[in-house]
């Protein structure tokens, strides 16, 4: 699997780790803290690889991504769809999941991951990524948090490196679009495990280098009727492109903040 999306990694590398920017948010509660290095102990991650039907997928690569986008661990799932791994206690810029990526799928991200004691996320891919999630709680204004992600269709994406006459012909292009159309009702957004209303949708421009535009979306959405309780605010997205059935899913960790 490469250590991004499809073209980001040849036409636009320089945007590949943008999705992982520090975490901020107004809410009040514990501030997580990371061990040191000496007091740094191993943690379990675990899960199942599905598809969007249920059905367990064997043979997925999993990858956890150290600062650098390199693998700190690499496993496949089982016959049954299930992973595990044991790594050193830290903060992981990404976990990807994917098979037959490219040619049938692209990947399944989480964000800014906690990797403290038992872990577990469940990847489900398919041809839709939704990449370089981030979410935050803007200071002030109406109680909401906002989210940020480009999502990146595998159809698009083949008829437009097609256009460019190949994937070195998409540093040419001064738009690469391959995000789909998307309303409220196309985004299911879960917040610690809640479902919680699309307010606003934003489809925005975002450099892809000096002189190429990309597309992002930047959505509002409601702050959940159970206030969180951990140290960790958990954030589900899942798209869905109701011109092709492509779906996508990924999720992003923000630390809760404690202000005086």
């Amino acid at each position: 699997m490469k250590t991004g999306s499809l073209f980001l990694a040849v036409a636009i590398a320089s945007l590949s780790f943008a999705g992982a920017a520090s975490p901020g948010a107004t809410d009040k509660g514990t501030t997580a803290q990371s061990p040191t290095q000496k007091d740094a102990g191993t943690a379990r991650v675990h899960g199942m690889v599905t598809d969007f039907e249920g059905k367990p997928v064997a043979g997925a690569d999993v990858e956890l991504k150290t600062s650098g986008f390199e693998n700190a661990t690499a496993v496949k799932s089982g016959a049954d769809g299930s992973y595990s791994f044991t790594v050193e206690e830290g903060m992981y810029i990404a976990l990807a999941a994917v098979k037959d990526y490219r040619t049938k799928s692209l990947e399944y991200w989480a964000w800014n991951v906690p990797v403290f004691g038992d872990v577990r996320i469940d990847p489900r891919f398919d041809r839709l990524e939704v990449y370089g999630l981030n979410a935050w709680r803007p200071q002030g204004g109406y109680p909401s948090y906002q989210l940020y992600f480009r999502p990146m269709s595998l159809g698009m994406t083949i008829a437009v490196v097609t256009k460019a006459g190949g994937m070195e012909g998409l540093g040419k292009l001064p738009v690469i679009d391959i995000a789909p159309e998307l309303a409220a009702k196309d985004i299911e957004v879960r917040v610690d495990g809640e479902r919680v209303d699309v307010h606003e949708v934003n489809r925005v421009r975002e450099a892809g280098g000096p002189t190429q535009v990309l597309f992002g979306y930047l959505i509002q959405v409601a702050l959940p009727k159970a206030p969180p309780s951990g140290d960790w605010i958990v954030f589900d997205v899942r798209l869905t492109d109701r011109a092709t059935g492509e779906k996508g899913e990924a999720r992003y960790y923000l630390a809760r903040l404690q202000y005086r």
